[in-house]
C-alpha cells in the first residue's frame, strides 16, 4: 500500500524558477511544473515519478490516480 502525496505527513514542494525567463522560460519565482521531495531533494513532474534515493522515507508516496491506473 502506498501513501498519498496529499497526506499531511509527507513533504513536497513546487519547484520555482531561480533564473530569468530567457534562461529557462519561466519568470523568477514562477512554478516550473516540477515537484521536489523535501526528504531526498529529487524532483519530477509528479510525485509518483520522483526517482527517490534508495533510503528516502517517501519512496512509497504516489497518488490515488497513479495507484488506480498503474
Amino acid at each position: 500500500m502506498t501513501r498519498s502525496f496529499a497526506d499531511p505527513e509527507t513533504l513536497f514542494e513546487l519547484v520555482r524558477s531561480q533564473t530569468p525567463v530567457d534562461v529557462d522560460g519561466f519568470k523568477i519565482g514562477e512554478p516550473t511544473g516540477q515537484i521536489r521531495c523535501n526528504e531526498c531533494g529529487r524532483s519530477a513532474a509528479a510525485p509518483a515519478y520522483i526517482p527517490h534515493l534508495p533510503d528516502c522515507p517517501q519512496r512509497d508516496v504516489t497518488s490515488n490516480y497513479y495507484d488506480e491506473t498503474h
